[in-house]
């Protein structure tokens, strides 16, 4: 059986979806060894910077080059991780397509209005198109059957995992305070890890930050790039003068992550809707306390081992929460312990097997 992997430039992004596919790859490669597996390489779409051009030619090259890449290959499986499935099926190849996420469904008012007709279109044709769907939750599993009307045995619920990097012991101290120094964080802090977008809900923590400092003498970091939404936060920050406490701290690398996870008091986590929700279990697997909204997917992925708050837009309500997290320390204990259990169940090692079933499953029931 002969895999490849194209994920439509998302790991040159390193978003969630991008740290999934390198992460599943490299899984997949210990598991079958690399002569089975192949990671899709574009060196010439690569190298083209002016994004516009770069999608056209990419969806020209999917309906072309690759698949005749595919048949002199000899691949049985193309596994599109970045949802993006060719219009135009010419080899032999079985197509298998990751949908992460339905957000453009759920909640579109949290993604650029000319975007949506776009995604919409493209996950559509994926979900009809694919031999096999994976889904990184039980929870986008039910939803694509109940907005799409596909069949369950279609669908494959193939969990993301955290990384071993984060399930490690801590890193030296020394470098700890490095990173702290580099991003200026002088008090405790509360940490949000993921793109700063609409969807992630970051107005609210800020809202709830902005309560908390009339008790508590905090910082809040909010670690990932700019998103749908950011300059929304920015504005709000200026005005109401939390620059200086609320650290903008951009795209971190690795250890940079960990040596904040690892300093930090309390994760939040407010998202309005998750596929997966990658950030929660990496502070998990650090041994950080984590608050979160109460929506279906953290509830899936982290069970009674978090801390949730109702609705997620109730600022009052999660700037309580934390309170009573960090006066607690029986409970700040316990989850703390809990956490890092729970985060073990999710290796990438076990993902990988998970999904080589599936794949197993596939070309067997088309054999």
């Amino acid at each position: 059986m002969r895999i490849a992997f194209e994920d439509g430039f998302a790991i040159e992004k390193g978003g969630g979806i991008g740290q999934h596919t390198l992460n599943l790859f490299n899984a997949m490669k210990i598991l079958c060894g690399d002569g089975d597996i192949k990671l899709v390489d574009k060196p010439i779409l690569s190298r083209i910077s002016y994004a516009p051009l770069r999608r056209i030619l990419y969806i020209m090259w999917l309906n072309g080059a690759l698949q005749f890449l595919l048949d002199r290959e000899h691949i049985d499986i193309i596994h599109f991780t970045n949802f993006l499935v060719p219009n135009v099926r010419l080899s032999k190849a079985k197509y298998a397509v990751t949908i992460h996420d339905l957000t453009a469904w759920r909640y579109p008012e949290t993604l650029p209005s000319l975007y949506l007709p776009y995604i919409k279109e493209a996950i559509s044709h994926a979900i009809v198109s694919a031999d096999l769907i994976f889904t990184v939750s039980e929870t986008i599993k039910e939803e694509i059957i109940e907005l799409f009307k596909v069949s369950k045995e279609k669908i494959y619920v193939g969990y993301s995992g955290v990384s071993d990097k984060f399930l490690k012991s801590p890193v030296h101290s020394a470098y700890v305070e490095k990173v702290k120094s580099k991003f200026s964080i002088k008090k405790e802090f509360l940490l949000f890890v993921g793109t700063i977008e609409e969807r992630k809900n970051i107005i609210t923590l800020v809202k709830a930050f902005e309560e908390l400092k009339k008790y508590l003498n905090l910082q809040l970091v909010l670690a990932g790039k700019p998103g749908y939404g950011y300059s929304k936060v920015e504005k709000y920050l200026q005005e109401h003068q939390l620059r200086q406490d609320v650290i903008l701290a951009g795209y971190i690398s690795e250890e940079e992550k960990i040596a904040l996870y690892d300093s930090s008091k309390v994760f939040v986590f407010p998202s309005l809707y998750e596929g997966f929700g990658t950030p929660l279990l990496e502070a998990m697997a650090r041994g950080v306390p984590v608050i979160a909204s109460k929506i279906p997917t953290t509830e899936e992925i982290a069970g009674d081992n978090v801390v949730y708050y109702g609705d997620p837009s109730d600022y009052n309500l999660l700037a309580d929460n934390i309170i009573k997290l960090l006066v607690d320390e029986n409970l700040y204990q316990k989850l703390s312990a809990k956490g890092r259990i729970r985060a073990e169940q999710f290796s990438w090692g076990k993902v990988a097997k998970e999904h080589l079933k599936a794949y197993q499953k596939l070309l067997h029931s088309n054999a």
